[in-house]
């Protein structure tokens, strides 16, 4: 029998909350959405501050969903592409997204990948990487 290491919710809802506290050390950040999702895409956890344009939500979701299923952050997916002269188009799924703010979850008793964190709203790069970085640190993994 097979078995595999998993996210579990209190995992996830300790990633949220410590992103929230992060975004609120900054009382002139834009609005942000937060997700969390589990090796396959699945969203597990999701918030958003108040004032979050739907477009910002849909990216955080699908910046957590890129680093899961791609096993890096979505900033590493960006250059991967790059550096093949490819598009997120080419890569034949709407979900993924090429910009910073997807972190990947990773095991570390054996490197898998458990899932990903997405966050969207704060300037590309630091902003939002450091925001689901507080999340990742969370897990405690």
């Amino acid at each position: 029998m097979y078995s595999k290491s998993m996210l579990g919710m209190e995992q996830s809802q300790a990633a949220i909350a410590a992103m929230i506290d992060e975004f609120k050390k900054n009382p002139s950040n834009p609005p942000i959405a937060m997700a969390v999702v589990d090796d396959v895409g699945n969203l597990l956890a999701y918030a958003r501050t108040d004032g979050s344009r739907p477009i910002i939500s849909r990216n955080a979701i699908k910046k957590a969903y890129t680093a899961a299923l791609r096993g890096m952050s979505s900033e590493n997916f960006f250059e991967e592409l790059k550096g093949r002269g490819w598009s997120v188009a080419d890569m034949g799924d709407p979900m993924l997204i090429a910009v910073p703010g997807g972190v990947p979850v990773i095991n570390p008793g054996d490197g898998a990948v458990l899932g990903g964190i997405g966050v969207a709203g704060l300037p590309p790069g630091p902003g939002d990487d450091n925001v689901a970085e507080a999340g990742l640190k969370a897990m405690n993994l």
